[in-house]
């Protein structure tokens, strides 16, 4: 039946039309965004999941940065623990030179303990190596004060830093499940000088807990006078004494003792020191791998969240493109069925005519 009131074909057509162009809608929108679930109500199971991730993802980020930052603190301790054990080597070898060269004459023991200039001992060669042997200690202590990066510095513990054994440096490498994972350092095995020791604790003697800082320079053959300390008020000394070898002779000289005994102790002791600082380097050195391996481990994590996200949200595009070409084509049809289902109602005035 054919009516004037109700046109049931242009009703169909209307409504095929609708659908179709709603498809072609959401279609061009993933066309154009890439996402096939870009807001909740597109699949709130996905959408959720996705979010999560991402946020994830920003948190890793995050952990990324802060490797960066590990890295940069530890390669600056390395370097700067290696540039220290070069100027220990030195020194312990100028040490080697000294003792084979003869006993150098003093203005006598009265002044073993001050910083007062020795006219007497300055023309002997040992004051020549003496002299060397200070300004390796002030390259040390040059080392130590500028192994810094972004305000850490590894290689010396301040007044207000914990005593030494025990302070630690945390460093993060991970984000697991809302957990944030660290590597840890301890800062025993990186401190060539350490402020918060107070003055009752002053020698470094081989053997004590303390064993493994270096502390300055020798005082006598069986002790290290350090470059800095803390005084018993809490303030920071830097030692000022350029002799690092006459003290000892003029006490060996006044005492009898055995030159070359002496001697062989005090470079034990560096090469102790040596040790420490080698071995202290490995600890830095691993801590590095660890910190190396945590960012392979991150940057993995972060490109698996991207390709899951991915598997979860995104559209395929040459599916998208088929179905956009297809819906095009639907929808030109369905115009023109609405087109022809609108013209029916004229035939009726045939009949009239």
């Amino acid at each position: 039946m054919t009516s004037i009131i109700t046109n049931s074909g242009a009703m169909a057509a209307l409504q095929t039309l609708r659908a179709v162009s709603g498809d072609l809608t959401k279609t061009q929108q993933q066309v154009s965004s890439g996402l096939r679930v870009r807001q909740a109500s597109d699949n709130a199971a996905y959408w959720s999941i996705a979010t999560t991730m991402r946020s994830d993802k920003k948190a890793m980020g995050a952990v990324s940065d802060s490797i960066g930052f590990a890295k940069g603190v530890l390669d600056t301790t390395y370097d700067g623990m290696d540039k220290i054990r070069e100027e220990l080597v030195t020194i312990r070898n100028l040490f080697i030179t000294a003792q084979g060269l003869p006993a150098p004459p003093t203005n006598g023991f009265s002044n073993w303990v001050d910083y007062q200039p020795d006219s007497t001992y300055d023309g002997s060669l040992v004051a020549k190596v003496d002299a060397e042997i200070n300004q390796h200690w002030q390259q040390i202590n040059s080392i130590v004060e500028s192994s810094s990066f972004g305000g850490v510095n590894l290689l010396r513990n301040d007044v207000s830093e914990p005593d030494l054994p025990g302070a630690k440096t945390d460093f993060t490498t991970g984000y697991v499940n809302g957990q944030v994972l660290t590597v840890s350092i301890d800062t025993k095995s990186t401190t060539m000088i350490n402020y918060s020791r107070s003055v009752d604790n002053l020698w470094n003697q081989p053997g004590s807990e303390n064993m493994g800082y270096l502390d300055g320079v020798f005082w006598h053959a069986n002790n290290i006078y350090p470059i800095t300390w803390v005084d018993s008020n809490g303030d920071v000394v830097k030692n000022e004494n350029i002799y690092t070898l006459r003290n000892a002779e003029v006490r060996m000289a006044a005492n009898n003792f055995d030159r070359n005994e002496y001697y062989n102790i005090a470079i034990n002791q560096l090469d102790e020191r040596i040790q420490a600082v080698v071995g202290g380097m490995s600890v830095v050195g691993s801590t590095q791998k660890r910190v190396e391996l945590a960012d392979e481990f991150n940057a993995s994590m972060m490109d698996n969240v991207d390709k899951g996200v991915g598997r979860l949200v995104d559209a395929d595009m040459e599916q998208e493109s088929a179905r956009l070409s297809a819906l095009q084509t639907q929808q030109q049809l369905a115009i023109q069925s609405l087109s022809i289902a609108n013209q029916s109602p004229q035939t009726i005035i045939t009949l009239f005519q």
